[in-house]
């Protein structure tokens, strides 16, 4: 059996950053990723190569008898639910004839299609596709990511679930994170502790949008909903190597939510702090064009574009809070956060009309 210890080594962020593995941890990664193999793989002598390990999950590249496949580790929950309701939409999305790819998982030996690891982390399978991480700065590429997210939207809207749906809407931000309950989150914007003093401003700002916030539920509650991923951006899509999007990765967080939220998810990551008003003005027509190429919004969701946009900024931000109370991530991650949030807050209400125009010309 063939694994490629150096690029464990390399995974720093899986320890505490800057202190290299031992060969007894080494040892013990390769002796874990070959347990788990073994419920999925009935021949051995696969190849593991070291893949990114994100905030949500661990990832494996996987060689064995001719065929290639990708591991997925869950590092944030070992809720099969969760992951039992992910699969039922991707076997929905492989009986749809799409112009891209998404996940398909392997089943166990046992005919299943999740393993528990010896360390209770659960583990799944999956077949690789090939591409590359969108680029997304030319014109092109940034209609076919726009037409892409719209087919995926229509997609969606024809798959059946039996099951409840996993997560709760965006607009229910409550639940973003079970340590971040209203009263705990306002008071610490409002009496923020000494590591965050200096951003003072920032969560006083922050404070005031979730609860502006609330005025405008009732309304995102009457708009259409559906099934949608919930988290597009270029690092959960392929890309062939003339920049199309070949394949939707990542339906971790699908649910049921308001149709419009999918390319509102979208727009958020190009309003960034440091990036130009030129560059976001040439990002947002352009995915714009590409997904009315395929769907056209109503009015009513158009114009919630901007609450949308800031509505996923405001449960970024509370997702790494909530991380941040449970020990799982630095005081320098929310810290960002907050700073785009906030950022992204004060942009929006000198642009978010033009947003709306853009979508609806």
């Amino acid at each position: 059996m063939i694994v490629e210890l150096v690029m464990y080594r390399l995974l720093l962020d899986e320890t505490i950053a800057g202190k290299a593995y031992s060969e007894d941890v080494v040892y013990m990664k390769e002796h874990y990723i070959d347990s788990i193999l073994d419920g999925f793989l009935p021949t051995g002598g696969w190849t593991v190569t070291a893949g990114a390990t994100g905030l949500n999950n661990t990832t494996r590249f996987i060689e064995a008898g001719g065929e290639r496949y990708v591991l997925r580790i869950y590092e944030t929950h070992g809720d099969e639910e969760k992951v039992r309701y992910e699969y039922s939409v991707l076997q929905g999305l492989q009986q749809k004839q799409l112009p891209f790819r998404t996940p398909e998982p392997v089943p166990t030996l046992q005919g299943g299609t999740l393993l528990r690891a010896e360390d209770g982390k659960l583990a799944a399978l999956f077949r690789f596709i090939p591409g590359g991480t969108p680029a997304l700065e030319r014109e092109t590429e940034l209609h076919s990511y726009g037409q892409v997210v719209a087919r995926l939207t229509q997609a969606l809207a024809e798959v059946n679930v039996t099951e409840p749906p996993a997560y709760r809407p965006y607009y229910d931000i409550w639940h973003a994170h079970s340590r971040c309950r209203q009263p705990d989150v306002l008071s610490f914007c409002m009496s923020p502790p000494a590591a965050f003093a200096d951003l003072k401003q920032e969560l006083h700002s922050l404070a005031r949008e979730l609860q502006r916030l609330e005025d405008h539920v009732p309304q995102l509650k009457q708009l259409p909903h559906q099934l949608v991923h919930g988290d597009l951006n270029a690092s959960n899509m392929l890309a062939c190597q003339d920049g199309s999007i070949s394949a939707i990765l990542d339906f971790e967080f699908v649910t049921y939510d308001i149709r419009v939220m999918e390319p509102a998810v979208c727009l958020a990551d190009f309003i960034r702090p440091g990036a130009a008003d030129e560059e976001i003005w040439r990002r947002i027509p352009a995915f714009a064009k590409g997904y009315k190429s395929a769907l056209h919004l109503a009015k009513e969701e158009a114009e919630v574009l901007p609450v949308l946009i800031l509505l996923r900024s405001l449960d970024v931000f509370l997702h790494f809070l909530g991380r941040y109370w449970d020990g799982k991530n630095e005081a320098e991650r929310v810290r960002n956060q907050i700073v785009q949030a906030a950022w992204r807050a004060e942009w929006l209400q000198g642009n978010g009309n033009r947003i709306v125009e853009a979508v609806l010309q």
